[in-house]
């Protein structure tokens, strides 16, 4: 199987993962919270298999979890925001941005540390492997 058909095969598994987590629930759901991690390190996946340098893992490993502190952070000022304002327009702006940002950091950060930490692991015995190997 050819790489475009590695991430076509993650792609649709995330799909599908992610579909049937919205169909279960993830409200204090343990099926459906593990669905939706399992979409979000799938599509991460997806994004990321062509990689194979361990410093690319790394850097989505560092990246990810300071991501989490950053969106966590802009979530609860965005919420703020959204509760001391008296425009109406600008309370709904707030609205949906603390959300996207509450999303980000509790979805697709820990997936993506998780990916990193993964893959810089495999990667990191794979050439170790690979240059142990004797030459001919």
């Amino acid at each position: 199987m050819n790489r475009l058909g590695v991430r076509t095969v993650l792609v649709a598994i995330g799909c599908v993962a992610l579909a049937g987590a919205l169909l279960v629930g993830i409200s204090d759901n343990p099926p459906g919270l593990a669905l939706i991690y399992g979409a979000a390190i799938c599509l991460i996946l997806a994004a990321v298999c062509r990689w194979r340098r361990p410093k690319s893992f790394l850097l989505l490993f560092a990246l990810s979890g300071l991501g989490f502190v950053v969106f966590a952070i802009l979530h609860n000022v965005l919420y703020a925001i959204g509760e001391y304002t008296d425009m109406s327009w600008l309370k709904s702006l707030m609205e949906g941005l603390h959300v996207g940002a509450f999303l980000i950091a509790l979805l697709v950060c820990p997936a993506g540390v998780v990916v990193g930490l993964v893959g810089w692991i495999a990667v990191l015995i794979r050439t170790r492997r690979a240059s142990d190997l004797p030459t001919g």
